[in-house]
């Protein structure tokens, strides 16, 4: 969502609800940590390599959905 000139009635306010993406972002990314950090860290995930990979997996696709919804809610407002 584009949030228009800086000068128009309404910017401030879209600006903010964009930041809310920015803060939302966080909830995958800390998902995404934790499940990174339990692939290598946790004794029964190291074990077994398809649980690892499929751990690791899950990661990827939380700091893909991460890594989305900073853009989404980032790059509008510059």
């Amino acid at each position: 969502m584009f949030c228009g000139d800086p000068d128009s009635s309404g910017y401030a306010s879209c600006a903010e609800q964009e930041a809310l993406f920015v803060i939302a972002s966080l909830i995958p990314a800390m998902l995404a940590l934790v499940l990174m950090v339990a692939a290598f860290a946790t004794p029964a995930v190291r074990r077994n390599p398809s649980l690892r990979a499929q751990t690791l997996g899950y990661s990827l696709v939380a700091w893909c959905i991460a890594g989305f919804t900073i853009v989404l809610g980032a790059l509008p407002p510059l």
